[in-house]
């Protein structure tokens, strides 16, 4: 039987990789010399470009030192551009236009990669996705931001527009009558336009301790239990009527729990003790005002206000679902658990008190998921294996992040789901700088910068991101970290997508989001997307990805330097970073360039049973070589394969003739060795010497490709 074979990714050299049952490939990168354009004159010098994917690139030629040298990459319909990198100039998937040119040659690569299929249609049937409404600008017509919305999301929430204070501004409650004077008009075209898009609503927020008028709960007009509470039920009143049937979900509470709360035992510990403002710190204007008038001996706490926030908007809103929304939730023996502890005692009461309503009280818990990129879900921490090569060996401790498999987000998300309640994934970004205001430079958009821009390899080095020094060696690993980590994300969401309604993003790219500088989120401020949309779009495609680090070319890929019993494994002997073809002779109507295979070492310790009786057999397979925009299709290249130690039962595979002979080189695949059940066991080298013919007046060039050898055990 023969099975799908698996590519190690790029940059994995030195790595082992076991193959078991199933096949295994290694993926050789392919360098043909000797076809050099003709020397240039002293003082001019030129710039290669190498590119890979769908799309055109600009600039390459001749220059002198010091003129400017304009690059351009457009990429093809459906295909995204991924950034230059360039040893010569130090580039590291840098975004520039410009450059000028050194007194040297310069070779640029690139690649093009398609674009992510919209977010609305991958989890189509899983889970709605959701962003934020920012302004009229978000739906400015013709804008890239309108076009992102329409293309990605389905569920939008407002980034401030339905805030307390923007509804009903302090100013607008009377010092005297508290009477209300409602401001609904951004709020409203928010809403009439979100509809008409046909997109649905959010609504976000009734009750919170920030971004509120303070006369609701403060003052002669709300300074009582009383007032407040008679304000809130008024508010919330108004709120409610005067957006029903057009917002299906609120975030009734937001935030009532103090920070850093990392434990919290319902068995021994009061959820009322952690409510921001209490015992426990912070500050909140609702537990202040509720405590001053509490009864306690007619059973009244402070914490009632957020059993009146949700029984009032139950009242005026019998459509509504309602939600409590918090951060940090991933503290799942912490705030996690007390945010749901609070909503199970909440539910009981209400039922014991209105026995007529058969539905819950609080329904939804959001978790906001405003998280680090060192923090992962939980089964990144149990299963390491999808981590890949993030960062440098000796950071390999630290890739597990803040997680743990007892406090985590997929631990939260289960304990809502044993509690009876839905989740909502309601603010998520992943930042990528340690400070939670991007210090030194804070979270002013100003001084916001593209990960692929050169500047942000000076923040990475400084003493402020502790997270990062010593731990990453450049910026374009932090892209590939957080891409990573979203990916984990959202197989946990998918994973539970049966009791998740909703994933929304905070923002809808990294410039315009609330923390600029952390570079949160999916897109780069010139609306392309990062490696993170690729992550989100597609995560197990991101974890089998075997590009090198989005160049296309293939480095090297090596197998278990040592096996277990009961394996079947393949290595490649180390060369360097591409196999050299060098010419070899003119041939009249072709030029000729040959090389050899690196070793190909087979080793085999299966059983009989576990390998049926059967052996293993051997391939390869080329892809075109490119020079810039120049091709060389993968039929010119052929081999003779060899068995460099021989032994009955193993074969070496016939000479496979290029195209130029009359052959089908290997642009299919081709055999290099097979075993017989007799001959299969233990270690067999092989190789093959390779050979690649083309016509004479070859546009001259570096040509490179990729030539996969593959492994497949054999009934």
């Amino acid at each position: 039987m023969q099975h799908s074979p698996f590519r190690a990714r790029a940059g994995d050299g030195g790595r082992r990789r076991s193959a078991g049952g199933v096949a295994a490939a290694a993926a050789l990168a392919l360098a043909l010399t000797g076809l050099v354009t003709p020397a240039q004159a002293a003082e001019t010098y030129d710039v290669e470009i190498r590119a890979t994917g769908g799309g055109e690139t600009t600039g390459a030629g001749t220059y002198a030192p010091g003129e400017t040298v304009q690059l351009g990459a457009t990429p093809a319909d459906g295909n995204v551009w991924g950034g230059w990198t360039s040893e010569q100039l130090d580039w590291l998937r840098a975004r520039l236009d410009t450059f000028t040119m050194p007194a040297s040659d310069v070779v640029i690569d690139t690649s093009f990669r398609p674009q992510a299929r919209p977010l609305k249609e991958v989890y189509d049937g899983l889970f709605q996705m959701g962003n934020i409404w920012s302004g009229p600008q978000t739906y400015e017509a013709g804008s890239p931001a309108s076009a992102r919305m329409e293309r990605d999301f389905e569920v939008i929430t407002a980034e401030n527009a339905m805030k307390p204070e923007s509804l009903l501004p302090n100013a607008n409650i009377d010092d005297t009558t508290g009477a209300f004077t409602f401001n609904f008009g951004q709020a409203d075209q928010f809403v009439d336009e979100t509809i008409a898009r046909g997109s649905t609503v959010h609504g976000h927020v009734l009750v919170w301790h920030g971004q509120s008028p303070p006369k609701l709960n403060s003052g002669t007009t709300g300074g009582t239990r009383e007032l407040a509470r008679e304000n809130m039920r008024r508010y919330i009143e108004e709120v409610l009527t005067h957006f029903s049937g057009r917002v299906p979900t609120w975030d009734v509470v937001n935030e009532a729990f103090v920070d850093g709360l990392d434990s919290f035992d319902p068995a021994t510990q009061s959820w009322q003790d952690f409510l921001r403002g209490g015992p426990n710190g912070g500050q909140s204007n609702w537990y202040k005002v509720y405590a001053e008038g509490a009864d306690a001996d007619a059973g009244e706490t402070p914490g009632d206000f957020i059993y009146d926030a949700f029984v009032f908007a139950r009242q005026y809103g019998p459509e509504v679902n309602l939600q409590y929304n918090d951060f940090n939730m991933f503290q799942s023996a912490g705030k996690g658990r007390a945010a749901i502890a609070m909503a199970k005692d909440l539910n009981a009461r209400y039922a014991a008190e209105h026995p007529e309503d058969p539905r819950l009280l609080i329904e939804t818990i959001g978790m906001q998921s405003h998280n680090y990129i060192s923090q992962t879900p939980a089964f990144a921490c149990a299963d390491r294996t999808q981590l890949g090569g993030l960062v440098d060996e000796d950071a390999e401790a630290w890739q597990a992040g803040a997680c743990s498999n007892a406090a985590s987000v997929e631990a939260t998300i289960q304990q809502i789901i044993d509690a009876g309640l839905r989740v909502a994934i309601s603010e998520l970004d992943l930042f990528v700088w340690e400070a939670w205001n991007a210090e030194p430079e804070t979270s002013n958009a100003a001084n916001y910068r593209d990960l692929n821009d050169p500047e942000v390899r000076e923040r990475i080095s400084r003493g402020e991101f502790t997270y990062w020094v010593d731990k990453i060696s450049h910026r374009a690993e932090l892209e590939e970290i957080q891409a990573q980590r979203f990916a984990e994300y959202f197989s946990v969401y998918t994973k539970y997508a049966d009791a998740i309604d909703r994933v929304t993003f905070w923002g809808l790219n990294d410039q315009r989001s609330w923390r600029a500088t952390h570079n949160p989120l999916l897109l780069n401020g010139d609306w392309s997307e990062k490696l993170a949309m690729w992550a989100v779009s597609d995560p197990q495609g991101w974890y089998d990805r075997d590009a090198a680090d989005g160049d296309g070319i293939v480095v090297e890929a090596t197998v278990p330097e040592a096996t277990e019993p009961g394996t079947l494994t393949l290595t490649v002997a180390d060369h360097g970073d591409a196999v050299t073809l060098e010419e070899a002779r003119n041939a009249g109507d072709r030029l000729r360039f040959t090389g050899q295979l690196p070793t190909v070492t087979v080793t085999d310790s299966r059983n009989d049973e576990q390998a049926r009786d059967g052996g293993w057999s051997t391939s390869g397979q080329s892809t075109s070589l490119v020079s810039g925009e120049r091709t060389l299709t993968a039929d010119h290249l052929g081999w003779t394969p060899k068995v460099l130690t021989p032994r009955p039962g193993v074969t070496a595979g016939a000479w496979v003739a290029t195209a130029l002979s009359d052959g089908p080189g290997l642009a299919t695949a081709q055999r290099l060795a097979s075993a017989s059940s007799d001959g299969r066991y233990g270690s067999t080298q092989l190789s093959a010497g390779l050979v690649l013919d083309v016509p004479v007046g070859t546009a001259p060039g570096t040509y490179r490709g990729t030539l996969t050898v593959s492994l497949f055990p054999v009934d």
